[in-house]
């Protein structure tokens, strides 16, 4: 079976992230870029510029005046929610339903964007940060399951085969069947698209349950999320719940009443988002 660099190198040579996103995420770590750098790569996608502007129009933002120049727009949503934007235009394609597959694609989709919502919500509420980075992991972490259903799909049928009856992570199905699995694949792909250390950190163990991550690390937070998404029936895979993490039972006990009331407010959330984010103009 192939490595998870192969399979990494074959995905990058059929389905190359387009020049915006790289270069937007480039900007972004880069600490001498202006927002008229990004001004001069976001005009160059005309449907991005209308996401953009729909976006800070929206009432999430709720400004009085409506936004219409790109550079405008830019200041108002910022750095890395527009990096994050840039990212769903990008990913958001390969997430579309296939005839033969061994997941649903819409159900990955709708789990990656619950686990976002959720993780960005945890970095806000419990922790007091800001959310992008964890929102960017949370709708991203999954990706490696899409490489592999596009270049190993009749493996990957026989993993959720094997995983929807089984008791044990989908990863080690993977490394049964597969001979990798999609933290790796993912994680090396994203490091290849210079996304942040923290979030290819995240996305190499977003599975890792043995391990305690400090808390409130973009890891960290990404398991609560999947642990939440699972209960709340958003798995990746239905049918499946994912494990609560040992080292985080204690710090859900003692946050609880918060978590009640984040889990009460994430359909507002989620709808709010699709709003935001939905494919359509």
């Amino acid at each position: 079976m192939p490595s998870a660099r192969t399979l990494v190198h074959k995905f990058n040579d059929l389905k190359t992230l387009p020049h915006v996103a790289i270069r937007v995420t480039q900007l972004v770590n880069s600490e001498s870029a202006n927002m008229k750098d990004f001004e001069e790569i976001i005009k160059l996608d005309p449907i991005l510029v209308v996401r953009l502007l729909k976006l800070v129009n929206s009432p999430y933002f709720g400004l009085v005046n409506k936004v219409e120049s790109i550079s405008k727009a830019v200041v108002y949503v910022g750095m890395k929610n527009l990096r994050n934007l840039v990212a769903i235009e990008a990913i958001r394609n390969l997430f579309q339903e296939r005839d033969d597959y061994g997941f649903s694609r819409r159900q990955l989709w709708l789990h990656s964007a619950t686990v976002a919502i959720l993780s960005r919500m945890i970095a806000e509420r419990i922790f007091g940060l800001a959310g992008e980075d964890e929102f960017l992991a949370g709708i991203i972490h999954d990706i490696g399951l899409i490489i592999e259903d596009q270049l190993v799909g009749q493996e990957v049928r026989e993993v959720a085969r094997l995983y929807g009856k089984g008791d044990k992570p989908i990863t080690h199905y993977e490394d049964e069947v597969i001979e990798t699995n999609h933290c790796k694949v993912g994680g090396m792909l994203v490091f290849d698209w210079n996304m942040p250390e923290a979030v290819v950190l995240a996305i190499k163990k977003h599975h890792d349950y043995d391990k305690a991550y400090p808390l409130p690390s973009i890891t960290s937070i990404l398991h609560i999320a999947e642990y939440i998404a699972s209960r709340l029936n958003y798995g990746a895979i239905a049918g499946r719940h994912e494990p609560l993490p040992a080292y985080l039972t204690s710090h859900m006990k003692s946050r609880m009443a918060d978590y009640k009331v984040l889990i009460k407010e994430f359909p507002a959330e989620m709808e709010r988002a699709e709003e935001l984010y939905r494919d359509k103009e």
